[in-house]
């Protein structure tokens, strides 16, 4: 049965710098992705207080800017690819996010985040690890996803990371991993565009043969954002404007991503004034345009 294309929706990764962008163009945004992690702080299993600490004032206002648009699911604490345990108290938290939300969709990271015997159970590393791709690996986490799967009952997504260095002897290619986590059905892809460029940038990988192994019916979401070099690399910072060449690969290769459902804007609260109201609204008209471009014919 051949995929049926619709068009992608618009939207922003949650932050507290989203509801003044929604109050600003609020038919321009529709849909938002949430990071559930920030919306508790972690004290860890021993505290006697409970582990997880909901911030109540900042999810209010998040509903606010969620009601009457689609809310997806971005995680950053599961670190799913690495070898330590899936975290079962950390999944149930975001299910119970998810049952107050109602997530469209769950994504997380083809990354390792979390530090072994950290103070909290999900002690962050600070920057995505890369991941061997290899049959142990794959097997670990194949079993995760599911148990994820089972816990949400939402379609998972996992977004490929931005590489700052290649990796030696893997059994496979990124774009093979996924393809073959797509194929048997463990979950889809979350293309972020602007960690193609990042890897680039840096020697890591080439976007145009990535793009050419990739499965494009794996696409379910596509991520778009800008970056800043920091000592002698280029990094994905989520502080500026989507760069031209992000935009190319978006033009030239998403009309191949049958099922995609979502471009997604991503920048960090503190980079708001310096890359201002004005831009951010012009960003989001120029990701309507892309869609329209997207949609199928009378559809737009």
């Amino acid at each position: 049965m051949e995929p049926r294309r619709r068009r992608p929706l618009v939207g922003l990764l949650y932050n507290p710098a989203i509801p003044a962008l929604v109050d600003a163009a609020p038919e321009l945004v529709e849909c938002i992705e949430v990071v559930p992690d920030r919306l508790w702080y972690d004290f860890g299993e021993r505290n006697p207080r409970g582990r997880f600490h909901r911030v109540h004032g900042a999810i209010e206002t998040l509903r606010r800017c969620c009601r009457g648009r689609v809310v997806t699911g971005h995680g950053i604490g599961l670190s799913l690819p690495s070898a330590m345990p899936l975290d079962a108290e950390l999944v149930g938290a975001v299910a119970d996010t998810h049952r107050d939300l109602g997530f469209a969709w769950y994504s997380e990271h083809m990354s390792a985040f979390v530090v072994p015997h950290g103070r909290v159970p999900n002690a962050q590393a600070g920057l995505g690890l890369p991941v061997p791709y290899d049959e142990e690996v794959l097997a670990l986490l194949r079993g995760k996803l599911a148990g994820l799967s089972g816990a949400l009952g939402v379609p998972l997504l996992m977004e490929n990371g931005s590489i700052f260095a290649p990796l030696p002897d893997l059994d496979f290619t990124e774009p093979a991993f996924f393809n073959r986590l797509y194929a048997e059905g463990s979950c889809a892809l979350l293309l972020d565009l602007h960690n193609l460029l990042v890897s680039a940038r840096n020697g890591a990988q080439d976007p145009r043969a990535y793009l050419d192994e990739l499965d494009r019916d794996a696409v379910h979401e596509v991520h778009l954002a800008g970056g800043d070099e920091l000592s002698g690399f280029y990094t994905d910072s989520h502080s500026r404007l989507t760069p031209e060449p992000v935009w190319e690969w978006a033009y030239e290769e998403l009309p191949r991503c049958r099922n995609l459902r979502a471009l997604v804007f991503e920048f960090h609260e503190s980079y708001f004034e310096r890359i201002g109201l004005d831009a951010l609204v012009d960003e989001l008209e120029r990701l309507h345009a892309l869609a329209d471009v997207l949609a199928p014919a009378g559809t737009a």
